[in-house]
């Protein structure tokens, strides 16, 4: 089963409609031919429609244990006059269309954006889509690559822009309504992580596990029960054993996949059985292989924008294996756990307790806390602490390396979702878990949507979010350990290993092998390849990095394998990439 892919056209000329506000199709192609506002889904889909309100994706209601299926029409009638009530009584992967009066039409997608939405302009029409293949289907192929928003895309590849790497995609941002009239297009933002980050929203320390536990329960076994049966990305980690917890604690069918290099540094099995003991669930086991993985094929080929690290092959590869086997039609994740749980690594939630007029007896635990999670000595926190409240600290930048540093700058694309435009300046605590939220957007839309079931990455539920956003910063590194509250929230449903574990170890080797073996591919990549040729990369830079033999252990050999990703993307959307589904 293929993940949910749609396609809405809206004519500009389109003057007022009657009716409901979309016309189904039959294809991609036809949806945009037949002259009315219209959209394309699955045949096995079955969006909600009451009145002139079309819901693509599905939607839960705040205490509901599973989807909608059907929108009563004194609901659809509110939302219709208040979108922002849709955000307020409801949550899910969505995208909600309403026919105006005027014969506009809104658009509102949730605050998670776990439903992707990209949006193309023609002559015509405005074009929305769920990903690359659907508009080629459509007759309406993407262009290719947009260069400058691809060396801005470089310099910060955790900022997630509204406009795209391909030349005329934008992203409709979460957690807001955009009007389409005529020509014209305005988007509200509706939803913001700021108000439930006050002091008034708040939850009570001693209060905190109980409720976060309810509602990553509630929430994962909401997201389940659209399902036959899950596959679960198990690492061994606390994030992912936390979304087997939830599921099993809603009594749903799930197996879970794990993956293990061919040494111990990247071998989490004894975790992953342990975690799978304790629910109940069937545990695969898959060996990385570095000689599957293509330095000159890009895991990102499907996407709008390149970001995939060369291991992310070898994990596509055992879900496909696991998928074919089984009878899951959906992956379920842990990723953005670290994000939403507040994981921070910096004296800011000290800040934060100080400036929130707390107890200096809670001020000074939270100081020996933050040691203990950061592996530093009490006199180096201390320091930061003082720079930071003297306003020395610095988030950090753009990151230039290996790039064309003479390169002449256009304009940056804004931010897809600017929150931190209204950070507040003397919380760093709070403003770096909204970062953190933000940092996670570009990793989690998953794989092509034409051959993988939904991702569903299930800790960033609004939700989860909303109510982790409300705990104090200073509250989860409570007793030295990060992510606390999640612990504690856990304690008698998962082993104890498993919530005293504060790292685990990733695919490094793998990631060493394939660069190792693969330096001389690497050159005729980034030294001959488009990346140079369009003035993005420093080419001495780059031929530094790849003829440094301590780039196989350093940070650098993250960097160079991001480019070197981004130039196989390029390469791929040069020649012309799609799908053929809906035809």
């Amino acid at each position: 089963m293929s993940a949910l892919r749609f396609l809405i056209a809206l004519p500009k000329a389109s003057g007022a409609q009657r009716g409901p506000a979309l016309l189904r199709a039959r294809t991609p192609s036809t949806a945009v031919t037949n002259g009315v506002p219209a959209f394309w889904c699955h045949s096995s889909e079955r969006p909600l429609q009451a009145g002139r309100l079309t819901v693509i994706g599905t939607l839960f209601g705040r205490r509901a244990s599973s989807g909608l299926d059907q929108i009563p029409q004194a609901v659809a009638d509110r939302i219709s006059a208040s979108p922002a009530a849709l955000i307020d009584d409801y949550w899910g992967p969505y995208l909600a269309v309403i026919g105006n009066e005027d014969g506009s039409i809104s658009v509102v997608r949730d605050p998670s954006g776990a439903l992707p939405c990209y949006v193309m302009e023609t002559e015509t029409h405005f074009v929305l889509a769920s990903d690359l293949g659907t508009f080629e289907a459509a007759g309406t192929p993407a262009g290719g690559v947009q260069w400058e928003r691809l060396f801005d895309h470089l310099q910060a590849i955790e900022i997630r822009r509204a406009e795209t790497c391909v030349e005329g995609i934008s992203e409709l941002p979460p957690g807001s309504v955009t009007r389409f009239a005529g020509a014209n297009r305005l988007t509200t933002p509706l939803w913001s992580p700021w108000p439930f980050t006050s002091p008034a929203a708040r939850l009570a320390p001693g209060a905190a596990p109980a409720i976060l536990r309810d509602v990553i329960c509630t929430s994962v076994s909401a997201l389940a029960s659209r399902h036959r049966q899950v596959l679960v990305g198990l690492s061994g980690g606390l994030d992912s054993s936390i979304v087997c917890a939830a599921l099993a604690a809603g009594g749903h069918d799930f197996t879970c996949l794990t993956l293990a290099t061919s040494d111990a540094s990247g071998d989490e099995r004894p975790y992953a059985k342990l975690v799978a003991q304790a629910v109940g669930a069937r545990l695969l086991e898959h060996h990385y292989d570095p000689r599957k993985i293509e330095l000159a094929r890009s895991a990102s080929a499907h996407l709008p924008r390149p970001g995939a690290k060369p291991f992310m092959q070898e994990i596509e590869r055992a879900y496909a294996l696991a998928l074919g086997a089984g009878q899951a039609d959906a992956i379920f994740t842990g990723n953005g756990g670290d994000n939403v749980f507040c994981y921070l690594h910096s004296a800011a939630p000290i800040v934060d307790a100080i400036r929130a007029a707390q107890s200096p007896a809670l001020i000074l635990r939270t100081l020996r806390d933050m040691c203990a999670v950061t592996q530093c000595d009490l006199l180096t926190m201390t320091r930061a602490l003082l720079s930071s409240l003297l306003g020395r600290s610095r988030v950090s930048g753009p990151d230039p390396s290996l790039l064309n540093a003479g390169r002449a700058r256009g304009h940056i694309s804004r931010a897809l979702t600017p929150y931190m435009d209204d950070a507040p300046a003397n919380l760093p605590g709070v403003a770096g878990h909204v970062r953190l939220l933000l940092s996670i957007q570009n990793f989690i839309e998953g794989y092509d949507r034409a051959a993988f079931p939904a991702v569903v990455p299930a800790l960033l539920a609004q939700p989860i979010v909303e109510t982790c956003l409300r705990i104090a910063p200073w509250d989860w590194c409570r007793g030295g350990i990060n992510r606390s509250v999640a612990r504690e929230a856990f304690e008698g449903l998962l082993p104890r290993p498993i919530l005293r574990r504060v790292s685990k170890a990733g695919p490094e080797s793998v990631t060493a092998a394939v660069f190792a073996a693969g330096r001389l591919q690497l050159r005729e990549l980034l030294l001959g390849g488009l990346l140079r040729d369009h003035a993005i990369v420093d080419p001495v830079a780059v031929e530094t990095v790849l003829d440094d033999p301590a780039t196989v252990h350093g940070q650098m050999l993250y960097r160079i394998l991001d480019i070197a990703d981004a130039e196989a993307w390029a390469r791929l959307r040069g020649a012309g990439v799609g799908s053929t589904i809906g035809r």
